[in-house]
């Protein structure tokens, strides 16, 4: 049961909830998520079991895919469409090259201002604790990068695009401040998470028919076949269950060792039959004024 499962979260349902669930059916305590969705949001996050949550470090991806509608027309103090109307504009007669040219404006790094109901902190409290007491404090513009931001559909006021973009990107604020460039005011009305890293929606397990235990186990990644996008050694037997008890392999133990690592990079420490013994660090040694790499286990 250790390894990795991609979930399709379903609306009404948060993060938490999807964790609850799949803890509760597999009777596992450790269970975790890397990398929250809106209760409104539906799609991919990816779930750890069991001793695969200690690999969370690894799953911090800088890059996420999304299809969204934002609704123009009206803003709400959420951004989304959970939230109270506070402004009502317009709407614009809108064309799509018209649409297409303000996207292309927001692709690469821009700077957003974080939303009021975000988990931020603010002098040591979330913002979204201040946003319902009514506070509205001052906050910093951070950077972002929009890799890709396509449009797919004009309904109406209601405008249904694809992007690809970087960690941290609040989708609501993207969809208010297209809203003004388009010369009117919008808010996001509905939002799916489709890719995250290299991982895809199309391929998760979807939660809201309840699926059994074993549905759940068929859809469990092992954790062998975790992390492909990290570099792998080969260690020899007679070394396994000291690295299975943090012991870092000496040179005689690595049968094979990647090409061209630098020091401090993470490195799969597999046993001759490609099981995933440990997750180790690329560390450079200074015998006789070298510098070959060594490893250091920083998990198992």
């Amino acid at each position: 049961m250790d390894g990795l499962l991609l979930v399709d979260k379903p609306a009404g349902w948060t993060s938490h909830d999807a964790v609850a669930y799949i803890r509760k059916t597999l009777w596992i305590k450790r269970v975790g998520h890397t990398g929250t969705l809106d209760p409104d949001a539906t799609g991919l996050i990816l779930v750890l079991i069991g001793k695969a949550t200690r690999l969370a470090r690894y799953f911090d991806w800088d890059k996420k895919g999304y299809s969204a509608v934002m609704e123009l027309g009206y803003e709400t103090d959420t951004e989304d469409a959970s939230g109270q109307i506070t402004m009502e504009c317009p709407l614009p007669e809108l064309e799509q090259g018209q649409v297409e040219e303000v996207f292309r404006r927001f692709t690469g790094e821009i700077e957003q201002v974080p939303p009021m109901y975000s988990a931020i902190k603010v002098g040591g409290e979330r913002l979204y604790k201040k946003a319902r007491a009514g506070e509205d404090v001052e906050r910093a513009p951070r950077k972002v990068f929009i890799e890709e931001l396509r449009l797919t559909e004009i309904d109406g006021p209601l405008v249904s695009f694809e992007t690809v973009c970087s960690k941290g990107t609040y989708i609501r604020t993207l969809c208010r401040n297209l809203g003004k460039a388009l010369g009117s005011c919008a808010h996001m009305k509905s939002l799916r998470r489709t890719k995250v890293g290299d991982y895809l929606v199309q391929d998760s397990l979807g939660l809201s028919g309840k699926p059994s235990k074993e549905e759940i186990a068929e859809h469990i990644i092992p954790m062998r076949d975790m992390l492909q996008w990290v570099a792998s050694a080969v260690v020899a037997g007679a070394a396994a269950s000291g690295i299975m008890n943090g012991i870092s392999p000496a040179a005689e133990d690595i049968i094979t060792m990647p090409e061209g690592i630098g020091p401090c990079r993470p490195v799969r420490l597999l046993d001759e039959s490609g099981n995933l013994l440990a997750v180790g660090e690329s560390s450079e040694g200074t015998e006789e004024g070298v510098a070959p790499v060594k490893l250091k286990v920083v998990f198992n």
